[in-house]
């Protein structure tokens, strides 16, 4: 593999760090919320071979500067692809990065020729049905034992149980990688407010308007609010296709990387 490229580019009060791989169509990574570009080594490894990728950290995150007041995470990402020199690419999303994405593909249909949203996450389900309530009471009691175990034991404690919650089927090495992504980047645990403004109104409540084609995938042992904001997205947005990864969790790059190759594999070539 080429040596990555590695550089900053500067934002309205502060900085997001960049890095390129490899050569050919463009393709951009967005981690999940408490990680950064290391939670995508090993999927960058086979997919510069064919690509040129694009992986950054969202501030608060990894090498990126944090932040002290609102920004919106659409222009942040803008000023990514813009020094980076990306005109058009394929996002691929996971866990807040789904989110990510496809506001920026809401926003600039034009500079996205396709979405892969894995294991979308967008809180609160507007109209809920019964189902997917009941999902969210799960969610919400999973989330409150993280205030409780980070209040009661700290960082590394709470990062544990996170990471084992969402992530039931990973091994035991990669289990001890993505905790150890979360301590690192437990400044966003911590945070008494987000400051990041997504697509206003947000970007749950308009899959209906999306005009680039996505590609949804989601694991049968993620939580079932997960597997629902899913279906939701593949029945609302046009052009979509939904796939289902039954023994795959909440990070199906490392719970199933083979299915999860192959995914990505047949989405680029669509």
């Amino acid at each position: 593999m080429i040596n990555p490229t590695r550089n900053f580019v500067e934002v309205p009060d502060g900085y997001l760090y960049y890095e390129q791989h490899g050569q050919g169509p463009d393709v951009v990574l967005l981690n999940g919320g408490l990680a950064d570009v290391r939670m995508w080594d090993s999927t960058v490894a086979w997919l510069s071979e064919t690509s040129r990728v694009t992986t950054w950290d969202y501030r608060d995150n990894g090498l990126s500067s944090p932040s002290y007041a609102a920004y919106s995470e659409i222009d942040d990402l803008a000023a990514v692809l813009d020094a980076a020199g990306v005109e058009r690419a394929v996002l691929i999303g996971s866990s807040d990065g789904a989110r990510r994405a496809l506001g920026f593909a809401h926003r600039y249909p034009d500079r996205v020729r396709r979405v892969c949203a894995v294991a979308g996450s967008f809180g609160e389900f507007p109209d809920a049905s019964s189902v997917e309530a009941a999902a969210r009471v799960v969610m919400r009691a999973h989330f409150t034992r993280l205030e409780e175990i980070l209040a009661a034991d700290g960082i590394p404690a709470a990062a544990a149980y996170d990471v084992g919650g969402w992530c039931p089927m990973v091994n035991d090495a990669d289990r001890r990688l993505l905790i150890g992504l979360a301590i690192a980047n437990s400044r966003v645990l911590t945070m008494p407010i987000h400051h990041g403004e997504e697509l206003d109104p947000p970007i749950k409540t308009r899959f209906a308007e999306l005009k680039p084609p996505l590609s949804v995938l989601v694991g049968g042992r993620d939580f079932q609010g997960t597997q629902l904001w899913a279906r939701r997205l593949a029945d609302e947005a046009p052009n979509t296709e939904l796939e289902v990864l039954p023994g795959a969790d909440h990070m199906p790059m490392f719970s199933a990387p083979g299915e999860f190759r192959e995914f990505l594999t047949r989405s680029l070539s669509g």
